[in-house]
């Protein structure tokens, strides 16, 4: 890595994104992964094939752009073509797609890559999966968190694969990464949602995430750019609290309930301006001794600006949080130096039954709705 810690804050922004490779030719991509080429040419004959499924599924229903008329003999069939032909066409695009995307994705790990060396980072197209901690994560609300040498030793062995509470719901792409593999000292990399639909997911399905190690546990802090606003739907409201200065101008904070105190004390006034001034457009959680940075800009075509200036965000906020963090007690724990009191290690979630029951009163009275009207007609 450089020696250019010396450098201005925009000028060492500046200085990673100079050290983003300007272009990666396709005849590099061809040397590096010729079989994103040959998958690619597969993916294109699947497309040929579901544009077919999908023409036969539109003349069976729309009878566009020509009639099929079946014999009477089979004509039995024509509920299962109309089947057959649908969802194979659904797979056969998403099939075809997914593979006539793996040049592309392979041109985009080579530019990461080649950023990452230049950075000291390492670098895995797939990483470890992000445990499953916090609000962004999904960490499930009924299960209590296990203490964090269990959790390294679940992740190590991969016991925690098994574990259906624990199990991880999302992958992480296009990693790079500072320390040991399986718990990253700094990480930057794509969430992607890979559990089933009857997961808990998290508040986005994709997402951009910088994690960053800290020297200690701290309290379970959620800070919600206004920008998106996504956490208002997630936290109750009696856990927001108020900074001062701009910063509710630009964030929504919440700490739980009892450690207002602590978060003003690790949100100084140094940290929020950080804030303010690199991070204004992320959503940050703090839990246990991880900070989380998360990005909604996941497009390949942002990784060039998104990915240095987490990096350099990383920097920032790690001098100032972490300084602030070093030296934090929790006066309720048993031990206060090390620990977190039970009250304070996760924030409250809203109730999903107040939106189950909105949900379904709402599709009673659209069902209802024209009984109701005729009834009041007559």
């Amino acid at each position: 890595m450089p020696e250019d810690h010396a450098i201005g804050g925009d000028e060492r922004l500046a200085l990673f994104r100079a050290e983003w490779p300007e272009r990666v030719s396709w005849a590099e991509v061809r040397a590096e992964d010729p079989e994103a080429f040959r998958m690619a040419a597969r993916g294109g004959l699947l497309l040929i094939a579901a544009l077919a499924f999908s023409l036969l599924w539109l003349a069976l229903a729309f009878e566009f752009p020509l009639p099929i008329l079946l014999p009477d003999w089979i004509d039995w069939m024509q509920p299962l073509l109309f089947v057959v032909s649908l969802w194979g066409g659904i797979m056969l695009w998403l099939a075809g797609l997914i593979m006539l995307s793996l040049p592309s994705d392979a041109r985009r790990g080579i530019a990461v890559k080649r950023f990452g060396d230049a950075r000291g980072l390492h670098y895995s197209r797939f990483g470890f999966a992000p445990e499953r901690i916090g609000i962004m994560f999904a960490e499930h609300r009924g299960i209590p968190p296990l203490p964090r040498r269990v959790r390294e030793n679940l992740r190590r062995s991969g016991a925690a694969q098994n574990d259906p509470e624990r199990k991880p719901l999302y992958r992480a792409e296009f990693v790079l990464w500072r320390g040991l593999a399986y718990e990253p000292e700094l990480q930057i990399a794509r969430a992607s949602f890979s559990g089933s639909k009857s997961d808990t997911r998290g508040p986005r399905d994709s997402f951009r995430y910088l994690s960053i190690g800290l020297p200690r546990r701290l309290p379970h802090l959620m800070i919600d750019s206004l920008r998106n606003g996504r956490m208002r739907n997630i936290l109750p409201g009696d856990e927001r609290i108020s900074l001062e200065g701009d910063f509710d101008r630009h964030f929504a904070a919440y700490a739980p309930n009892g450690y207002e105190r602590d978060a003003l004390e690790l949100l100084t006034p140094d940290v929020m301006a950080c804030l303010i001034d690199h991070g204004r457009s992320w959503d940050l959680e703090v839990v246990e001794d991880r900070l989380f940075v998360v990005s909604s800009r996941v497009r390949g075509g942002s990784d060039r600006a998104e990915i240095p200036a987490l990096l350099r965000f990383a920097e920032l906020i790690g001098d100032e949080l972490g300084h602030q963090a070093s030296s934090y007690t929790d006066p309720r724990a048993e031990r206060p130096r090390s620990e977190i009191a039970v009250a304070g290690r996760r924030l409250r979630r809203r109730s999903r039954l107040w939106a189950t029951a909105i949900a379904v009163v709402a599709l009673l009275a659209w069902i209802g709705f024209p009984w109701v009207l005729g009834l009041f007609l007559d």
